[in-house]
Parts: C-alpha cells; structure tokens; sequence
C-alpha cells in the first residue's frame, strides 16, 4: 500500500462548475432568488456582492467524472436594492437569498386632491 504524501487543498482542487437552476420572483418589496444547491452545506457557501453583482459559489462532495462539483452563479443586481441588506439561508438544498428593495424604489400610493 503506498502512502499519498500530496494533500489536495480547498485552492488545489480542480472542481466541475455548474450553474445550478434558479427561481427569481420579484415583488414590490424586493427580490428572492431560489437556487438548488444539493450537497452544499453552509460552511461551504459563499454569498458576495462586488459591484452590484452577486456571486454565489457553493462547493459540494458530489463526485462527477472523478471531480467534485462547484455550483457557481452570478446575477446583476439593480440600483433600487439595498445591497447591505441582503440575507441568505440554506435548507433542504435550497439557497434562499431576500434582496429588499431601498425604501426610494418601493411603490408609493399618491394622495389625490380634488380641484380648487
């Protein structure tokens, strides 16, 4: 038996990147985009926003063609979201990221007087 004396790191690996399927629902109170990430704990995910975009890179110990697989998925974010209010939170192999609308982009009812 011989021994493996090259350890692979986290920065060594070759992974697999695959963009996973995602759901964008807006409304008037914000955005949530929904991303199936199987296999991708939390410790293993990362949600960053540089220059209104949002990068989402999730690796997993799924195995394909001898590589484990990299979800990796960009989306360009407007300039009517409030970028420090972002949240994100994983269950069930699903990513759930709220990203709110600034409070200047929201719908507002407009007042109607009558004439006079």
């Amino acid at each position: 038996m011989t021994e493996n004396t090259h350890l692979q790191t986290p920065e060594t690996i070759e992974y697999i990147d695959y963009a996973p399927p995602s759901d964008v629902i807006e409304n008037h109170h914000g955005i949530k985009v929904l991303l199936d990430v199987p296999g991708a704990s939390p410790d293993k995910l990362a949600v960053d926003v540089e220059e209104r975009i949002l990068k989402i890179v999730a690796d997993t110990d799924i195995i394909r063609d001898g590589r484990p697989v990299r979800y990796k998925r960009n989306f360009q974010i407007s300039g009517e979201i409030e970028l420090t209010k972002i949240t994100a939170k994983v269950k069930d192999g699903i990513l759930e990221l709220i990203l709110p609308k600034a409070d200047s982009a929201k719908v507002h009812k407009v007042k109607i007087e009558t004439g006079g």
